[in-house]
């Protein structure tokens, strides 16, 4: 179990940097200034997601279902992430991470989360989201192409496909995550759905493979991710449970970290 914290968080890390979109042209009245400028005002928001993994050599997909809230302006998070055999909730709160597995309580610094003391360590920079998405926004090399508009829960949206810059893609990945030797991410399909009344980004769809090479060992990773906005500077309240007062210190919790 315990080294259940180090895997997902090098899983969900990687997969979470990817959440915010990249775009890098425009076309169609579809005016990436304005994107990222739009990005810059995002204060709250809600999400739901859905991940599935897909590597060699297993029988079955692992499917990963999301939600969270987000409060950047006052640094605060909430994270639930469900698999079959895992739930895990997560609060970033005032600099410190509390984690809940097994109906156990860990209490993360910000001295451990700097120092990187499980995969868990990257949820850190989740606030700061949209500051990655600018940086992918501004790169010459992302390209994209709006195919068109379709509603998503109800708000019509500019829907646009994304070609990456893909060493900026891997650069956040790898200095953000626990996993190791990745070599290329190839994207099959990265589709980004704008809001067209607040250039907000609403929802996105990710088709990609993940090459990485340990110790002379290659293997590839096909991930499969959808993830949708909602309530975006709408007020949301995220309160650390009593139970979390109580937390153990990671440093006293025996650990295997990867």
């Amino acid at each position: 179990m315990k080294q259940g914290y180090a895997i997902l968080g090098a899983i969900v890390v990687a997969g979470m940097l990817l959440l915010s979109g990249c775009i890098g042209s425009d076309g169609g009245g579809f005016v990436v200034n304005k994107v990222v400028e739009a990005q810059k005002n995002v204060k709250q928001y809600t999400f739901e997601s859905e991940t599935i993994y897909k590597v060699p050599g297993m029988e079955a997909a692992v499917t990963m279902p999301m939600n969270g809230k987000v409060d950047v302006e006052n640094k605060k998070m909430y994270i639930n992430i469900s698999t079959a055999e895992l739930i895990v909730e997560l609060y970033l709160i005032g600099g410190e991470m509390y984690i809940k597995q097994a109906e156990q309580w860990i209490k993360m610094t910000k001295s451990d989360l700097e120092q990187g003391r499980s995969g868990m360590s990257g949820f850190e920079d989740l606030a700061k989201q949209y500051e990655k998405t600018v940086e992918i926004l501004k790169s010459s090399q992302t390209k994209i192409d709006v195919v068109g508009e379709e509603s998503v829960d109800g708000v019509v949206c500019y829907k646009v496909n994304v070609v990456p810059d893909a060493e900026k893609l891997k650069e956040q990945i790898s200095e953000n995550s626990t996993v190791p030797g990745i070599e290329t991410i190839n994207v099959s399909s990265y589709t980004v759905y704008v809001d067209k009344a607040t250039n907000f980004i609403k929802k996105e769809d990710a088709n990609f493979d993940i090459d990485i090479s340990v110790q002379g060992m290659k293997m590839k990773i096909n991930r499969q991710m959808k993830f949708v906005y909602n309530g975006i500077n709408k007020q949301i309240d995220i309160q650390l449970p009593e139970g979390a007062k109580n937390a153990t210190p990671m440093t006293e919790v025996n650990q295997v970290y990867l």
